[in-house]
């Protein structure tokens, strides 16, 4: 059974540079995760999201996110296009530097 009630986990978005494939997860310590994840990746990762305390909303973002979904550099990835389902609670919470330059990931080669 999936946790619906917070755990002291943070709720992160990670999206990689040159695909814009993202990856939605849960962390005590994102930094360290992004870490972890870039040494299986080709490519460059950059947080997108760090949202505190909402770590138990993940199993809920990935069900919304089901049908972007790809296997990429060992794990669960989204497609791109799928960028515009992620919930509007945590869509909100995406810096305004994020917001200004969306396509960073296409010139990141």
């Amino acid at each position: 059974m999936r946790n619906d009630k917070p755990d002291g986990h943070d709720l992160y978005v990670i999206q990689m540079a040159v695909t814009g494939a993202f990856k939605v997860g849960r962390s005590k310590d994102i930094d360290r995760r992004l870490r972890e994840l870039q040494v299986a990746c080709p490519h460059r990762l950059k947080i997108i999201v760090r949202a505190e305390g909402l770590g138990y909303l993940e199993h809920r973002v990935h069900q919304g996110l089901s049908s972007y979904q790809t296997r990429y550099a060992g794990g669960e990835w989204f497609h791109e296009e799928g960028f515009g389902s992620i919930p509007d609670r945590i869509f909100n919470l995406i810096p305004e530097d994020v917001l200004e330059d969306p396509d960073w990931w296409k010139r990141d080669v």
